[in-house]
């Protein structure tokens, strides 16, 4: 017993050979032994108390007349990307506080749903700009680290050369000032993140070149394996998905969730299931695990699960994550 327990604060503590990545999502081998990492993305960090970093979640727009200035999403440590009203998707961008991010945006309103993931992140700051009735409600009923635009302005930024209400900005400089002057009062809280590989690049499951999620007729996104980069590229309706200063939108781990939806009122809001479980699909490496998703409760962590219900490992990087409702479409191109 004596020697197990030695081996493993062993190959607890030793430092490893680990990836690293760089501002577009490519993975290199680094030569730095690393003994800490961070929970948030699996990547090495210097020390014990940047492993569970302060975080931030800001909701940016998705809609037609948003896309040429989207700003953010490519420097984001993960993306989740979930339905809302009127047949798109609207971005859930998580941010470590400590980044240096010039422009992200831009930010629109909050939904419910997202509140659930948020809360995986311990007392995470959430910027957005209003929301929903049910949102700004759980909002407040779960009192959040809230910086709602319609209140917290002096945090946000317009920009004229682009048409309201899609114009809306914000920035790292900004989130951090919102900490140096509201973070005394929302300390940071432990919250325990995905599992990550973080020896190797090679994992178990199905060789595969792409996946395209086909939301609905006029919006179609597909993630294109790389092999040199190890890493997927993001495509939308066909062509290479790029923000407004044409950097390329790339992941690490893609992990696709599927839910069930309903439609709430006569405006198209919509009831996700974010609590429970149902299908999922987890793409990194060029493999695909198929198994499932589970979450708990509202603060539990989403865990995804290979068939023999073990927590499957995402690559240490970026994350995308895609909300998926159960009729969507999905089509695979294998290797």
């Amino acid at each position: 017993m004596v020697a197990l327990l030695a081996y493993l604060l062993f190959n607890r503590l030793a430092p490893q050979t680990v990836w690293k990545n760089d501002d577009v999502g490519a993975l290199t081998n680094s030569s730095t032994p690393y003994v800490y990492f961070s929970q948030l993305d699996g990547i090495g960090v210097s020390s014990k108390s940047e492993e569970i970093p302060a975080v931030v979640a800001i909701m940016i727009d998705n809609h037609p007349d948003a896309r040429a200035q989207q700003s953010g999403m490519d420097r984001a440590n993960i993306v989740y990307e979930v339905p809302v009203e009127g047949g798109i998707s609207r971005f859930f961008a998580v941010f470590d506080k400590s980044q240096t991010v010039e422009k992200v945006g831009p930010v629109r309103s909050a939904r419910p749903y997202f509140v659930d993931w948020l809360r995986e992140y311990g007392d995470a700051l959430y910027m957005h700009s209003g929301g929903s009735p049910d949102a700004l409600e759980k909002i407040k009923s779960d009192g959040l680290f809230d910086a709602n635009e319609f209140w917290w302005g002096s945090y946000y930024s317009r920009d004229n050369n682009f048409d309201a209400p899609h114009n809306l900005f914000t920035s790292s400089a900004n989130w951090q000032k919102i900490f140096v002057d509201y973070g005394n009062k929302h300390l940071s809280v432990g919250w325990v993140g995905w599992k990550f590989n973080t020896t190797s690049a090679d994992f178990s499951g199905t060789d595969i070149s792409a996946i395209k999620i086909k939301y609905n007729a006029y919006y179609i996104v597909e993630w294109k394996y790389d092999p040199v980069a190890k890493n997927f590229v993001r495509f939308l309706n066909g062509e290479q998905y790029k923000t407004v200063d044409g950097s390329a939108v790339t992941a690490n781990t893609v992990a696709v969730q599927t839910v069930t939806q309903k439609i709430l009122d006569e405006v198209g809001r919509l009831e996700l299931g974010t609590i429970g479980n149902g299908e999922a699909r987890v793409l990194r490496g060029g493999k695909m695990t198929s198994g499932s998703w589970k979450k708990d409760n509202a603060s539990g962590r989403t865990l995804f699960l290979d068939e023999n219900g073990q927590e499957i490992e995402f690559m240490p990087g970026k994350i995308w994550v895609q909300i998926v409702p159960r009729a969507t479409e999905i089509e695979i191109t294998k290797v």
